[in-house]
């Protein structure tokens, strides 16, 4: 990535750990937060407003935007395994901090 390249990423989930995220996406040079999913009308309203990407309902629908490079999941544990996956199969790099499943099965 050149100097002046910056990296597109994607927000699963705009809650509490999305939240604690926030300041450090905000303050990169090298990241571009572009698109955000998160089920909640007042969550895609602030995240557009604060970053100008576009915020999607559905995961999916976000996963299909050119402009999303990286993922960072920020969904509930129990959504981690669902959402990693998918961003995986959309060819898309991923960031996880937490476990990414709750057990072994999953």
């Amino acid at each position: 990535m050149t100097a002046n390249r910056k990296l597109g990423v994607g927000a699963i989930g705009l809650g509490r750990a999305f939240t604690f995220m926030r300041p450090a996406f905000a303050a990169s040079p090298q990241i571009a937060l572009v698109a955000a999913a998160d089920p909640r009308p007042e969550a895609q309203q602030r995240f557009a407003e604060e970053f100008g990407g576009t915020a999607y309902t559905a995961v999916d629908a976000m996963l299909r935007d050119k402009r999303v490079e990286a993922v960072y999941v920020a969904t509930p544990h129990q959504f981690h395994a669902e959402h990693a996956i998918a961003a995986a199969q959309a060819g898309k790099h991923v960031l996880v901090e937490k476990p990414m499943a709750l057990t072994l099965a999953a």
